[in-house]
C-alpha cells in the first residue's frame, strides 16, 4: 500500500532509511543528538513528547508520567533533543494531521490509521529516548541510565513507521496494510472519569492511549497480532466501549503483545522519490511448530499472568479475570459480547 505523503523537505538532507539509522545510532543517542533524525539538536527545549496541544485539550500540565523506574514526571517536563527542521517539518505535520482525527474521535480510513501509527511511534520512541538520559537511580549514578541506550536499536521498525512521513512510501506487508497492529475503540466515559490515559509494554513494543472519546492501541510487531486478530480482542474493533473495558481491551493487547515469538525479514529499498517497505517472511524466535504444522508466533496465553495485568489495567480485583480455584476466566466485555464469562477460545 502506498502512503501518499506531500515531501516536505525533510528527506531532501539525505535518504530516509540512513536517517532512520542515524537517529537510533547509540553514539548520537548519548550525544543527546535530535531523536528524529540524529543530527545536531536545536538549543531551545527540543519536542514534547506529549505535545502541547493534547497537554491543553486534556489538561495534562500538571498531570504526571510514571517512568519503568517507577517516578514520576510532569507531562510538561516530557520532552527530547530535537533539530528545528524535524520539529517545525515532518513532525509539525503529523502532529495537524492526528489533532483533527482526536478532534473527531474516530479513525475513517488507512491513511487516518497511518497518521496515528505514526504518532504513537513517536511517543514511544521518545518515552524511551527520555529514559535513556535519566539515571535509573539519582542516590547511585553507578547504575546508569533507566534504559541501556543500545536498546533504542530495538525500536529501528518504529523508526521506519515515523520515518515513513518523509517521503512516499509503498508498504509490501504480510498480515495488513502496514507493519505493524493498530486497533481503535470509541469511548463513553463519565464526567467524573479523567478522559486521558497513557499506557506502555515496552517489552512488547505497545503504546496504548485513551484520548476522551478516542482509545487506540500500537503495537510495534511487524502486524503479528492482526495475523491473528485483525479486529482485536473479540473482534471489538471499532466498538463503543466504556474506559473500565478499554483499559481491559489494551491490557489483553499489552500481554499478547509480550508473547511474541517471532520477527520479520524485510528487505526495504529507497528511491530519491520514495520508500519500499517490503516484508518478507517471519522469522520464529524457536524452531516449534504448531500441531498443524504452522510456525509459533506467540508464545501461550497464561490466564493468571493475564489477570495480574488486568488488575493493575482495570483497578478491579485479579479473581475477576480469573479464578484459580474454578478455572473460570471473566471480563468486563460481556454486555458486548451477549455474556457474562467468556471460556471461548478467541479470548486472547
Amino acid at each position: 500500500m502506498a502512503a501518499n505523503e506531500d515531501n516536505n523537505g525533510d528527506a531532501d538532507r539525505g535518504y530516509v532509511l540512513s536517517i532512520a539509522e542515524n537517529a537510533i545510532a547509540p553514539e548520537n543517542i548519548k550525544k543527546r543528538c535530535c531523536f528524529a533524525c540524529g543530527g545536531p539538536p536545536s538549543t531551545g527545549q527540543g519536542e514534547h513528547v506529549i505535545p502541547k496541544w493534547l497537554q491543553r485539550k486534556f489538561s495534562l500540565h500538571d498531570e504526571r508520567l510514571g517512568l519503568l523506574n517507577q517516578t514520576l514526571i510532569p507531562y510538561r517536563h516530557l520532552t527530547v533533543p530535537c533539530c528545528t527542521p524535524c520539529n517545525t517539518g515532518f513532525l509539525s505535520e503529523i502532529e495537524r494531521k492526528v489533532q483533527s482525527i482526536v478532534d473527531r474521535g474516530e479513525i475513517g480510513s488507512d491513511d487516518e490509521q497511518l497518521a496515528i501509527a505514526r504518532w504513537m511511534a513517536k511517543i514511544l520512541i521518545g518515552i524511551l529516548v527520555l529514559e535513556t538520559a535519566l539515571l535509573l537511580d539519582r542516590k547511585n549514578p553507578s547504575l546508569g541510565s533507566i534504559v541501556p541506550v543500545d536498546w533504542i536499536q530495538e525500536l529501528h521498525h518504529c523508526h521506519l513507521i515515523l520515518q515513513s512521513a518523509r517521503k512516499p512510501t509503498i508498504f509490501n506487508c504480510l498480515h495488513s496494510p502496514f507493519p505493524f497492529s493498530a486497533y481503535w475503540y470509541k469511548i463513553e466515559y463519565q464526567e467524573n472519569e479523567f478522559p486521558f490515559d497513557l499506557s506502555t509494554n515496552i517489552i512488547g513494543q505497545s503504546i496504548a492511549m485513551r484520548l476522551g472519546c478516542l482509545g487506540i492501541v500500537l503495537i510495534n510487531d511487524g502486524g503479528l497480532q492482526m495475523e491473528v486478530g485483525p479486529k482485536g480482542p473479540f473482534d471489538l474493533l471499532g466498538s463503543t466501549v466504556s474506559e473500565t473495558q478499554f483499559s481491559e481491551l489494551y491490557a489483553r493487547i499489552h500481554y499478547k503483545s509480550s508473547l511474541r515469538d517471532a520477527t520479520h525479514f524485510y528487505i526495504n529499498s529507497e528511491s530519491p522519490t520514495s520508500i519500499i517497505i517490503n516484508q518478507e517472511t517471519v522469522r520464529p524466535y524457536t524452531s516449534t511448530l504448531l500441531p498443524g504444522g504452522e510456525i509459533k508466533i506467540f508464545r501461550p496465553w497464561d490466564e493468571t499472568t493475564f489477570s495480574y495485568i488486568a488488575s493493575r489495567a482495570t483497578g478491579a480485583d485479579r479473581s475477576i479475570f480469573f479464578d484459580p480455584a474454578t478455572g473460570k476466566r471473566g471480563t468486563f466485555l460481556g454486555n458486548l459480547l451477549g455474556e457474562d464469562m467468556v471460556e471461548r477460545s478467541d479470548a486472547n
